[in-house]
C-alpha cells in the first residue's frame, strides 16, 4: 500500500511540475492542481492532491511603468496592506511580514488563500495569517508594463496552544485584483 501511495504521490507531483511551465512576459502562469485517486487492494480509495505554490504572477497592464507604479501604490493603500518594502528605484513594494486575520482589503481571506480547513471552516477564515505580498513593475517589451505579484504565507490556529503553522497557497484572485485595480488607476 505504501508503495502504491508513493507511486501516486510521485505521479501527482510530476504532473503538477510539468504543468507549471514558464509563461510569456504578458501571460500569467496558471497554478496547476493535480489530484490522483488510488484504489487499494482492500477496495478503499485514497485521494492525494498537489498544487504548484508560490508563483510570481505576471500580468500585463496598459500605460507606462511609471503610471503603473503610481497606481500600484494607491492599490496597496486601498487594500489596507501596510508597506514594509517601498523601493521606487526597482519599482517594488509590498509587505513580507504582514500579520492579518479574516480579511484582506475587506474581502474574506479564504478567497485569496487556501490554508486547508478544520472540519467545516476554511483555516484562512479563522487562523492568524503571516503573509508576504510583494509586487513589482517592469516594462513590457510589447508595450505597457508588467505587474508581478507574489503572495505566500502561513496560518496558525489562535485558539489552540499549537505552535504548528500551516502553509497557505494563493488562489490567484488577489494577484488578479491587484492587476485590475492598477489598470483602473492608469485609465483614470
Amino acid at each position: 500500500m505504501r508503495a502504491l501511495l508513493a507511486l501516486a504521490a510521485t505521479a501527482t507531483l510530476t504532473a503538477c511540475a510539468a504543468g507549471s511551465g514558464s509563461a510569456g512576459p504578458d501571460i500569467a502562469p496558471t497554478p496547476t492542481v493535480a489530484t490522483a485517486r488510488v484504489v487499494t487492494n482492500a477496495g478503499s480509495t485514497v485521494t492525494a492532491g498537489a498544487m504548484n505554490i508560490d508563483l510570481d504572477v505576471k500580468l500585463a497592464v496598459t500605460g507606462t511603468p511609471e503610471q503603473a507604479w503610481t497606481a500600484l501604490a494607491a492599490v496597496y493603500q486601498e487594500l489596507a496592506i501596510p508597506l514594509s518594502i517601498n523601493d521606487a528605484a526597482n519599482k517594488t513594494l509590498g509587505n513580507t511580514g504582514w500579520r492579518v486575520r479574516r480579511s484582506i482589503g475587506r474581502v474574506p481571506a479564504q478567497r485569496y488563500l487556501d490554508c486547508g480547513s478544520s472540519g467545516t471552516l476554511a483555516n484562512a477564515e479563522t487562523y492568524q495569517l503571516s503573509l508576504s505580498i510583494v509586487s513589482n513593475v517592469k516594462p513590457n517589451p510589447r508595450g505597457g508594463a508588467i505587474v508581478t505579484t507574489a503572495l505566500s504565507g502561513t496560518g496558525r490556529n489562535p485558539i489552540t496552544s499549537s505552535s504548528a503553522d500551516v502553509r497557505c497557497v494563493s488562489t490567484g484572485d488577489l494577484e488578479l485584483r491587484i492587476r485590475e485595480m492598477v489598470e483602473r488607476g492608469i485609465v483614470r
